[in-house]
């Protein structure tokens, strides 16, 4: 897991970068809606998708390999005024957890980043020994199919620009290959951080994915031990064509 991308600056204007991404945390909080069981969401990050789930009255844990994301999220937690939440510094490869959870999920392809078929054996395996039985588990998937096709992006573009009311200013800037036989986008991003109109940082790293077409994902659910699995159809989230989410019982 690249958890060492996922720290200092990176983690602390995450929620910044997608404060305009709203869909999925309406597609999450509806989805568990009335929920009676205990939910538990792998990279969890900083809390977007879980807190709106949780202020839902469900109960739900988180786990994240970055302890940086976490602390953003312990923050936000206290400020909320929040309880029953639990939260483990674990990767989502190989961990282990004192619970048995109804239903696991990892939102924003973020399983993806587990870029070789091991770990994410190991990580489905994982899963399906930490829910109960019955229990589910929630793959979000995404292709990232205009990558694949330009193959290749040698100079930045800017994907992020946002700023803050103290007058604070990100820009986000992505360079890009395509390894088309590993199916692995590997990225390059520059990080910009401003005050009054001055670079004040800028961070440079790595960050790769892992994209799975459906037939092949269903495969490795079923590889991993899972009894059912299906890709849930009619998400209004997920009609872009290029996303989709797969569902596995125990």
């Amino acid at each position: 897991m690249q958890s060492q991308h996922y720290r200092g600056l990176v983690a602390e204007w995450y929620d910044d970068w997608l404060r305009e991404v709203t869909a999925d945390k309406a597609f999450y909080s509806g989805l568990f809606h009335g929920f009676q069981g205990q939910v538990l969401e792998l990279a969890c990050g900083t809390g977007r998708l879980l807190i709106p789930v949780a202020e839902s009255g469900i109960t739900i844990h988180g786990l994240d390999s970055s302890q940086h994301m976490l602390d953003v999220l312990w923050r936000k937690v206290a400020d909320l005024n929040i309880e029953g939440i639990e939260l483990y510094n674990q990767p989502m490869e190989e961990f282990s957890l004192p619970t048995q959870y109804d239903a696991i999920f990892v939102g924003s392809g973020s399983f993806q980043l587990l870029t070789s078929p091991e770990s994410a054996l190991r990580s489905l395996e994982c899963i399906r020994e930490h829910l109960t039985d019955g229990g589910f588990f929630l793959a979000d998937i995404f292709i990232p199919w205009d990558d694949i096709i330009a193959q290749r992006r040698d100079s930045y573009h800017v994907t992020r620009d946002v700023g803050r009311t103290n007058g604070q200013r990100s820009i986000v800037f992505e360079r890009f290959e395509i390894d088309l036989s590993k199916q692995v986008k590997h990225g390059t991003y520059r990080y910009e951080f401003y005050k009054e109109n001055h670079l004040s940082e800028c961070i440079t790293d790595d960050l790769s994915i892992r994209w799975y077409w459906k037939d092949e994902f269903l495969n490795v659910l079923r590889r991993a031990g899972f009894a059912e699995v299906e890709v849930l159809t009619g998400l209004s989230l997920y009609e872009e064509g290029h996303r989709y989410v797969l569902k596995a019982s125990k």
